[in-house]
């Protein structure tokens, strides 16, 4: 009897679990498509539109900025001061915080980096969307991989229209290397990770990977990356077929850890 209401309660804690993860996705795919519809609005309002209608969206990014750090920062504050006393008010003032910080980030963006700015936040979002999704769903080691091979694949994308401009050459070919550095980094890190069973910062740290984590699947990862982005800064044309490898790549991951979901 003992064990049939053990084997009950764990159940029930891991359907609680599953929700919270589902209301957390559903959430984040609200948010991706709220923002997406208003950054849409501006492309339309503020790149695209009449004269009359790129003056008035300026005034509105701009009022949009100051407001978002102003929220930003109250946020922050009540965040701080009742995440313990009161963890809903906490909670509320957290997610306050994000939504400032959206428009605070996006508004600087669209106005200092115009028209491109408005352009690169259409496609950061959706893209950010979907990795929080991963991060939501699945094992902690795919989310790792998605954002190596996402980053990654704009890098090779960034080499394919930069290097070898005038302009952009030394700007792209600096942050490729910094990119590739940081792939030996994240290597050596998940090696350290890899030693100590899955834990960060001792025994008794933050778990990083699952117990059954495959590791040489990570540094596959790292190695596939390394080699396509060292190979596009010495023949520019080849990014072109690098970045269908890697979104190749990311597909058959995605693939495989939804299997071991199942």
């Amino acid at each position: 009897m003992a064990k049939q209401s053990s084997r009950n309660e764990k159940r029930a804690q891991k359907l609680q679990q599953e929700q919270e993860a589902l209301n957390r996705v559903f959430r984040l795919f609200l948010i991706g498509i709220l923002a997406e519809c208003y950054l849409l609005v501006m492309y339309n309002k503020f790149i695209k539109g009449s004269v009359q209608e790129v003056v008035t969206s300026s005034y509105v990014v701009t009022v949009l900025g100051y407001a978002g750090v102003a929220v930003l920062l109250l946020g922050l504050i009540l965040a701080l001061a009742f995440h313990k006393k009161r963890p809903g008010l906490g909670k509320v003032s957290s997610i306050a915080a994000g939504v400032g910080a959206f428009f605070a980030v996006s508004s600087a963006l669209m106005y200092w980096i115009y028209p491109s700015g408005t352009i690169f936040l259409l496609v950061l979002v959706p893209i950010l969307t979907v990795l929080g999704l991963v991060y939501n769903l699945y094992q902690r080691e795919f989310f790792l991989t998605a954002v190596i091979l996402s980053g990654s694949i704009f890098t090779l994308w960034l080499c394919g229209k930069g290097l070898g401009t005038l302009n952009w050459n030394t700007k792209v070919t600096v942050g490729a290397v910094l990119v590739l550095l940081g792939l030996l980094a994240a290597a050596y890190l998940t090696h350290r990770v890899e030693k100590n069973n899955g834990k960060w910062l001792g025994k008794n740290g933050v778990r990083m990977f699952t117990p059954a984590c495959s590791y040489p699947l990570l540094y596959a990862t790292y190695a596939v990356c390394f080699i396509t982005i060292l190979l596009a800064l010495v023949l520019v044309s080849t990014t072109y077929y690098t970045i269908w490898i890697l979104g190749i790549v990311l597909f058959a991951l995605a693939v495989y850890y939804t299997s071991k979901l199942m």
